[in-house]
């Protein structure tokens, strides 16, 4: 038996490879974490180890499972667009920019620096400042699954993420076109532009749309859902492909497209989490210990070399972070959040270093020593993060926007299309969620399952409860707990006391503020801005 699960047949092809890889991903953080270290790094190792650097389980010609960590490359750019707030990035935006110029110019000039004290020529230098600029948010959904994804220096540094990795793929683009004579710079330039424009164009106005109309029409069945998701951050990749930017930019604009209509704490988010944390992104870190071959990085050349640009880089983020936080006047554990986020290198470094090596700019040793880097990078940012995670506090205190969390209560017979659609409508500009409540006796029959599988076609992303209790209860218990931003009544008979929790009650097409602590005119007012353009509601404010 041991012969045959240990034979030729058995011990190669894809199921082989799947089991270790995806043991690799299920053990490596499991026994790290045993010890106190970082998880991550346990994926990153493991897959070295698995290696055909280590114990050739997975053979170096294998192309199946690095393509799979392309596509979790993606994936997490995807991710990190999806779930950006993009309120706190608005409210940011100049800081986004300040740390992003920073972020590329500073550790930039320091490879130029490296580059020029080996003796290198001009394209290879230029190329190894702009590997050393860019970074991936791989410490991101830890940070966010710390509760501090919305914080002012989170949503800084994701914003700065698009500016400096742009700028080292254009640089990148822009020394590739003329190494290998695809074109003149102005050509190139004018190329990379346009692909912006489109991509711009898209992500703002073709994609959300499309997409919207798509979740009214199969947004009941949830692998379709899923699925359209996965074709619309694909899609973007592709295009940007084609315009000569890597894909990993087209995926960031795709997540900011989807932004409000995916909610960070909607049904299909849960499904992207998932399928990101527990397989997409994990491969990815298995694809980096993969390349990772000590017998070229632990020669004397690739080590001092490595040494050089690990500095140039770590110390360039460094400066970058903290010249920023001084201007800005973020608080260090905030200053220290930047950071982590912005010195791991993968995404674009190897993207830089690998098409650096194919037009003959970068040696083995180069490619070797940027791997060596990404090691180290990923590797403190992972120990940093715990520590700030420690260090921040978990929660930003900021008062609840009035579509951030809706919630729409209901009879027995259910939630109506227009209090459903209502729900949707005031909680997208906020990037908001909405859930449903249905209320009734022990007498009355459960909800109709195709009725309520219904309401998704209008756009709902949200969770649907059933509770038997008596609405007024219901709803006096939602404006008590302070959970919710808004609470709807899908019933005109409702009447209710003054709370702090705005409270609209539908009644058809008409709806009536009926409860609100802060002055039911700012709450009328704000209402009938959002449903401008939608003439099939009718507010009517305080009824008397």
């Amino acid at each position: 038996m041991t012969m045959l699960l240990f034979s030729e047949g058995v011990t190669h092809g894809p199921v082989f490879e799947f089991l270790v890889v995806f043991a690799v991903v299920l053990f490596g953080p499991v026994v790290f974490t045993r010890f106190g270290l970082p998880g991550l790094i346990g994926v990153l190792l493991g897959g070295f180890v698995i290696g055909p650097h280590g114990l050739g389980l997975v053979h170096a010609g294998d192309q199946t499972v690095p393509e799979l960590g392309q596509l979790g490359l993606l994936y997490l750019m995807f991710v990190a667009g999806l779930e950006l707030d993009l309120h706190v990035l608005k409210q940011y935006r100049r800081a986004a920019v300040l740390l992003g110029l920073l972020a590329f110019l500073i550790p930039g000039v320091f490879g130029i620096a490296v580059g020029l004290a080996l003796g290198w020529a001009r394209p290879a230098f230029i190329l190894l400042g702009a590997l050393l600029a860019s970074h991936t948010l791989i410490v991101y959904p830890r940070l966010r699954e710390a509760g501090v994804g919305g914080n002012r220096a989170v949503a800084t540094a994701v914003g700065a993420t698009v500016l400096t990795d742009t700028l080292a793929l254009v640089v990148l683009a822009l020394v590739a076109g003329t190494q290998t004579g695809s074109g003149s710079i102005a050509s190139i330039v004018g190329k990379i532009v346009l692909g912006f424009v489109v991509l711009t164009v898209a992500a703002l106005f073709v994609l959300p749309r499309g997409v919207d109309l798509a979740l009214r029409r199969w947004g009941a069945d949830q692998v379709a859902r899923y699925l359209l998701i996965i074709v619309s951050l694909l899609g973007m990749a592709l295009l940007a492909q084609a315009f000569g930017i890597e894909g990993i930019v087209g995926a960031f604009f795709a997540g900011m497209a989807l932004n409000r209509l995916v909610p960070n704490e909607g049904v299909s988010m849960e499904r992207i989490e998932f399928f990101g944390n527990a397989v997409f992104v994990p491969i990815f870190l298995v694809s980096i210990g993969l390349l990772l071959d000590p017998s070229v990085m632990f020669t004397a050349e690739a080590l001092k070399l490595a040494g050089l640009i690990c500095a140039a880089a770590l110390i360039g983020k460094g400066i970058a972070c903290w010249v920023a936080g001084s201007v800005l006047g973020f608080t260090m554990p905030e200053r220290a959040a930047m950071y982590v986020l912005t010195v791991p290198q993968a995404a674009a470094t190897l993207a830089v270093t690998l098409i650096g090596f194919e037009i003959g700019l970068f040696g083995t040793t180069v490619v070797n020593a940027v791997l060596v880097l990404i090691l180290v990078s990923i590797s403190l940012s992972a120990f940093l993060t715990e520590r700030v995670v420690r260090w921040m506090p978990a929660h930003d205190g900021h008062a609840l926007r009035l579509g951030e969390r809706v919630l729409v209560v209901a009879t027995a017979g259910g939630p109506s299309d227009y209090a459903v659609r209502l729900a949707t409508r005031l909680s997208r500009p906020d990037g908001g969620h909405s859930d449903i409540l249905i209320t009734r006796t022990a007498d009355d029959p459960k909800p109709d399952t195709a009725h309520l599988r219904a309401v998704y076609r209008h756009g709902f992303d949200g969770h649907v409860r059933t509770e038997i209790d008596a609405l007024p209860s219901a709803v006096a218990k939602a404006v008590l707990n302070g959970e919710h931003s808004l609470v709807i009544v899908d019933d005109p008979s409702y009447g209710g006391s003054p709370g702090a929790v705005p409270v609209l009650v539908v009644a058809g097409d008409t709806i009536s503020v009926v409860v609100n602590g802060d002055g039911p005119g700012s709450v009328v007012e704000e209402v009938q801005r959002r449903l401008a353009k939608n003439e099939q509601y009718r507010v009517v404010g305080v009824p008397t």
